[in-house]
């Protein structure tokens, strides 16, 4: 980022041209809220020079004042610039982050922490391929569970088949991912004792 550019947060933005896409944008004559000229000596703020050279200062810094000010929103998917958006789902969604669009990447960042809950599960594995293009999602999970009420050898349990889960997708009209990028998204989201078969039609 260079030291002319800043995040505009708002359709209407005081100083600059309207920009409803959440990115970053030039904001021509942006003013600091500190100006060198306050700061310097009475002595010196009288001098010609001095008062033509704070400005020079201030165009630099008025930018970046006006980017710490804004990092909440850069914080927020909802309002950060798509590079942000990107960073932020790089920290979280390693293997996929590239293959959202910018509507289900906000909405993954968004929902990510109620997601997180479910992890692993066939809710958790639906909503996770909820956030891509596809225009349905089956999911078949073996499940089962062995319990008792008493203590009991492991060695005296008897055999049961390994968990399977298998999830058959219908790609949409701007779908972007193959069968081995579902695969591998699944089996990012699912433990590592479970055999994961994909069907993506």
């Amino acid at each position: 980022m260079t030291v002319s550019e800043v995040f505009i947060s708002e359709p209407e933005f005081d100083g600059g041209p309207p920009n409803s896409t959440g990115e970053r944008g030039l904001v021509d004559g942006l003013r600091t809220p500190f100006p060198f000229i306050d700061a310097v000596p009475p002595m010196l703020a009288d001098d010609p020079f001095v008062q033509r050279m704070m400005p020079a200062f201030d165009e630099v810094l008025a930018p970046i004042i006006s980017t710490l000010d804004c990092f909440p929103s850069y914080l927020d998917p909802e309002l950060a610039p798509m590079d942000m958006v990107k960073y932020m789902a790089s920290w979280l969604f390693p293997n996929y982050e590239d293959q959202l669009s910018e509507e289900g990447l906000r909405h993954a960042l968004r929902t990510v922490v109620e997601r997180s809950g479910w992890r692993g599960t066939a809710r958790g594995i639906k909503e996770a391929l909820a956030t891509f293009d596809l225009a349905s999602i089956d999911i078949q999970d073996s499940g089962s569970t062995v319990v008792s009420t008493t203590p009991t050898d492991p060695a005296t349990w008897p055999d049961v088949a390994p968990p399977t889960v298998k999830i058959v997708c219908v790609a949409g009209s701007n779908a972007t991912m193959n069968d081995d990028q579902i695969a591998a998204l699944v089996r990012n989201l699912v433990p590592a004792h479970v055999i994961v078969t994909t069907v993506a039609t």
